[in-house]
C-alpha cells in the first residue's frame, strides 16, 4: 500500500518476519489516520515485528504519537512489536521531551544508527 494524501507517503516493505514501514512527510491530525490504517493492516499480516522509519517526517504532533501508542498497543494485543527505527531529528526530538524514546509499553525506540 503506497499512499500520497496532502503530502503523505506510506511504503510498506515486508524483509523476512519484518514488515519495515517508510512513512515521509508531515504526521498531524489530517494525515495520521493514514498511518493508522498502515499500520492496523500490518497487525493483520504474517510480520512479527513492523518497523517504523520515520527519517522522512518533517512534522509530528500529538495525534501522530496517539496513533504510534495505540497501534502499538494493538500490534502487542495480536503479538507482534512494534518498533521506531530511523527517526528524524523532529521526531527524535519529540520522542525525547514526551519520554516515549524510554518509557513506553506500546514499542520500542531503536538506537539511532548515526
Amino acid at each position: 500500500m503506497s499512499s500520497v494524501p496532502q503530502g503523505l507517503t506510506i511504503e510498506p516493505e515486508q524483509q523476512g518476519s519484518e514488515l519495515h514501514v517508510r512513512v515521509r512527510g508531515e504526521l498531524d491530525m489530517s494525515t495520521a489516520p493514514q498511518l493508522a490504517t498502515a499500520l492496523s493492516e500490518a497487525g493483520r499480516g504474517p510480520a512479527e515485528t513492523v518497523v517504523l522509519d520515520l527519517s522522512g517526517v518533517t512534522f509530528i504532533d500529538s495525534s501522530a504519537l496517539r496513533v504510534l501508542v495505540q497501534s502499538g498497543r494493538e500490534l502487542s494485543g495480536a503479538q507482534r512489536t512494534l518498533q521506531i527505527g530511523p527517526r528524524s531529528d523532529m521526531v527524535a526530538r519529540v520522542l525525547t521531551m514526551t519520554s516515549l524514546d524510554t518509557h513506553s509499553d506500546a514499542f520500542e525506540v531503536l538506537p539511532d544508527p548515526s
